[in-house]
């Protein structure tokens, strides 16, 4: 499962897990989530991804 770190300073705040497995789906569901990050976060915000077994 691919899950994503929203960083900020160094600092993970939150982290996502997408409900959905196709990549597709993923993408646009993390490129909304992006946007919704940054007006939350403000401009300084890094999201990493990463696999969890």
């Amino acid at each position: 499962m691919i899950v994503y770190d929203i960083v900020l300073n160094g600092e993970i705040k939150e982290t996502i897990k997408p409900r959905k497995n196709r990549l597709k789906e993923i993408y646009a569901y993390m490129q909304e989530q992006t946007k919704l990050m940054q007006a939350k976060y403000g401009e300084n915000v890094r999201i990493k991804g990463r696999m969890v077994y």
